[in-house]
C-alpha cells in the first residue's frame, strides 16, 4: 500500500510524457504510435458503441471490456468501475488501476516479457477518484483457460499428448523469464494469460491484467517458489504428475539469476513445490467456503413467499419461481419419480424445463424431526443448509458429487422449518455394491484418499451415500455428514474407512483380497501417511470395522 502511494505522488513529481487530449470530460494519454488510431480527439469509446464497432466480450460490475473494430485495427477497450468503498479507498491511495496496468505493460515490454500493447488510458478530467480506461491493441490468441477447458479436447488423443507436452515447456520458459526479469504475478491462473498455438506447435503466451504484477529485482528462491505454487493450484487438480514435472524441470534447468541446480535440487524442490501448492490450495479452498452462502458472480440470494434461501445464477427463473410459491406440490406433479419417502424426508426426480429440452433433477425435502428443530436452525446450519454449502466445497476441491442448484427453507413466525435442496442428478447411477468390479472399488479408494487429502472429512461414508455411474469416478450424495476445512488424523480416516467396510460385512462377495487391494489403493497415492506400514492401517481399520458392527448390533440398526 505505501508503495502504491509512493508511486501517486511520484506521478505528481513527474508527469507523464506522453501525448495529452482531452475530450468529452475525459483525460486521454496516448502511446506515441496511437495518435493516428484514434484521431485528434482520442478515443471514442461513446461512439463506439453507438455505431456497432464496439461488441461487449466480458462484462461485470467492476469492469466491462469491448472488442473495436477500427479502420487501423482491432482493439480491446476496458472501462474500469469504482463500485464500493473499498475500491473507492484505492483509487484515493494509488493511480487508476487503467494507468496502472498501462504502465505496468510498457515496463514488461521493455523488459522482454510478452504482454499486450498498450495504446492509450484515461479518466475523468478531475482530481476525484473514479472510473478509468484503457485500450489496447489486440494480439492474436485465446484466453488459455479456454484452449484448456475446451479446445484442447477437440484435438486427437495423440495431439493431446504431444501439445500437452509443449505447454509444459513453454510455461516453464515463460515463467523462468518473469522470475528471471524481476516479475511477480500474485494471480498467476491460466484465466490470465493470452495464448495462440500456431501451425509450428510452438506455443506463445502473453500477459494480461497486468495491473496486478509487481516489478523489481530477479526473484530469489522463495519468492520464486511461493509464486509457482500460486500457478500450480489450478494444474496440480487437473495436469497429471509427468507433466507438472515436465515443467518444473523445464523451469529450473532456465533460470538465468538462480545457480545452476543440482541432481537433488531437482529432486527435493519438485517436492517441496507439490507441498507448497497442497497447503496453498488448502488455504484457498478455506477461504472461498463462505461465498456459498452469499449473493456473489454465481450464487444469488431468493426469496418468495415463505421461502428463504439460495440458488445458481443460472438457474431457469420461471422453474425456481414455481418451485419457490409451493415446492411441496413440486413433488406430487406429473411425471415426478420418487426415490425415498421417509420419516426424514423425501427425495425425487422432477423434470425441468432448459432450453435443449427437459432435464432431470433431485429434489430433496427434509424434514423437522422436532420442534425444537426451528430454534436450532437458527444458531446452528441446517441440514439443508450444510448439504447445499458442502456440495458446493466438495465441487471447489475437483471431488465429485451432484451439483447443488438451489436451497431453502420454508419458513413460519420467522423460524426456519423444512428445508428443500435441488441438485443435478447423476445420470443412470446406482448405489455401491459388490457387484460394481474391482476397478469402481479402487477408483473409488483413490477418491477417498483425495477427499481426506484435501481436507474432507466425511463421517457418513456408507455404501447408500455413494453412486457409481458409468464410465465416471464414483459420485458422493448426501453430505450432511460432511466436515471441511480439517485435517483428518490416521485415527479419523481409519474409522471412516470403517464405516464403509462395515458396509460390506460379512458379505461372501467381498474378500479379504478385495479389502486389502483397496486398503493399498488408498494408501499408494501422494505422500505417505506417517510411518506405519500396511499392515498396522490393517489392523486400525479392522478394529474400527469390528467396533461399529457392534455398535450398530446393540443398538438394533442396521448397516448399509
Amino acid at each position: 500500500m505505501l508503495g502504491d502511494l509512493m508511486y501517486k505522488l511520484a506521478t505528481f513529481v513527474r508527469p507523464s510524457a506522453l501525448p495529452v487530449v482531452r475530450s468529452g470530460g475525459r483525460v486521454w494519454h496516448l502511446a506515441p504510435d496511437a495518435a493516428a488510431l484514434f484521431g485528434p480527439s482520442g478515443p471514442d469509446l461513446e461512439g463506439w458503441v453507438a455505431t456497432g464497432s464496439a461488441v461487449v466480450v466480458k462484462s461485470n460490475p467492476a469492469r466491462t471490456v469491448y472488442r473495436v473494430e477500427l479502420p487501423g485495427g482491432v482493439v480491446y477497450a476496458k472501462h474500469c468501475r469504482v463500485t464500493t468503498p473499498r475500491a473507492w479507498g484505492r483509487e484515493v491511495i494509488r493511480v487508476p488501476k487503467a494507468r496502472l496496468e498501462f504502465d505496468n505493460a510498457v515496463t514488461l515490454r521493455a523488459r522482454g516479457v510478452p504482454a499486450v500493447e498498450p495504446l492509450a488510458w484515461g479518466c475523468r478530467d478531475s482530481l476525484w477518484p473514479g472510473e478509468s480506461f484503457l485500450v489496447t491493441r489486440a494480439q492474436p490468441g485465446v484466453p488459455f483457460i479456454q484452449f484448456l477447458e475446451h479446445d484442447l479436447a477437440a484435438l486427437t488423443a495423440g495431439e493431446q499428448r504431444a501439445v500437452r507436452r509443449q505447454l509444459a515447456v513453454a510455461l516453464a520458459h515463460l515463467f523462468a523469464r518473469l522470475h528471471d526479469a524481476g516479475v511477480a504475478h500474485p494471480d498467476p491462473h491460466p484465466g490470465n494469460l493470452l495464448f495462440e498455438l500456431p501451425a509450428s506447435r510452438v506455443p506463445r503466451f502473453a500477459l494480461l491484467d497486468a495491473h496486478v504484477v509487481r516489478v523489481g529485482k530477479p526473484l530469489s528462491w522463495p519468492e520464486s517458489l511461493a509464486n509457482l505454487a500460486l500457478f500450480n493450484r489450478w494444474f496440480r487438480m487437473r495436469a497429471t504428475r509427468t507433466d507438472r514435472a515436465r515443467f518444473w524441470h523445464a523451469y529450473r534447468r532456465s533460470r538465468a539469476t538462480l545457480p545452476a541446480p543440482t541432481h537433488a535440487d531437482l529432486r527435493d524442490g519438485a517436492a517441496q513445490l507439490e507441498r507448497e501448492t497442497h497447503e496453498s490450495n488448502l488455504r484457498l479452498w478455506a477461504g472461498r467456503e463462505s461465498r456459498w452462502l452469499g449473493s456473489n458472480r454465481t450464487i444469488r440470494r431468493v426469496r418468495r413467499g415463505a421461502c428463504h434461501g439460495f440458488a445458481v445464477r443460472d438457474l431457469p427463473e420461471d422453474f425456481l419461481a414455481a418451485l419457490l410459491a409451493d415446492p411441496d406440490a413440486a413433488l406430487l406433479r406429473p411425471g415426478v419419480r420418487v426415490l425415498k419417502n421417509c420419516t426424514s424426508g423425501t427425495v425425487a426426480v422432477l423434470p425441468m424445463d432448459a432450453p435443449g429440452g427437459p432435464v432431470p433433477v433431485v429434489l430433496k425435502r427434509v424434514n423437522l424431526r422436532s420442534r425444537l428443530d426451528p430454534w436450532k436452525n437458527l444458531f446452528r446450519r441446517s441440514h439443508a443448509v450444510r448439504s447445499w454449502a458442502n456440495g458446493h466445497a466438495l465441487r471447489d476441491r475437483w471431488l465429485p458429487t451432484p451439483r447443488p442448484l438451489a436451497m431453502f427453507h420454508r419458513y413460519r413466525r420467522g423460524l426456519p422449518r423444512e428445508g428443500y435442496v435441488l441438485t443435478e442428478m447423476v445420470p443412470a447411477a446406482e448405489s455401491l455394491r459388490p457387484a460394481a468390479g474391482r476397478d469402481a472399488f479402487l477408483r473409488l479408494a483413490r477418491l477417498l484418499r483425495d477427499l481426506h487429502d484435501r481436507g474432507v472429512s466425511h463421517r457418513d461414508l456408507k455404501a447408500p451415500n455413494i453412486l457409481l455411474a458409468h464410465g465416471v469416478d464414483p459420485v458422493l450424495i448426501d453430505l450432511v455428514g460432511v466436515r471441511t476445512r480439517v485435517r483428518p488424523t490416521a485415527a479419523r480416516r481409519a474409522k471412516e474407512l470403517a464405516r464403509l467396510n462395515a458396509s460390506f460385512a460379512g458379505d461372501p462377495a467381498v474378500s479379504r483380497a478385495d479389502r486389502l487391494r483397496f486398503l493399498l489403493a488408498y494408501l499408494a497415492p501422494g505422500p505417505r501417511l506417517g510411518e506405519a506400514g500396511w499392515k498396522s492401517w490393517w489392523k486400525l481399520v479392522s478394529r474400527a470395522t469390528a467396533e461399529k458392527v457392534a455398535r450398530n448390533r446393540s443398538t438394533g440398526r442396521v448397516l448399509g
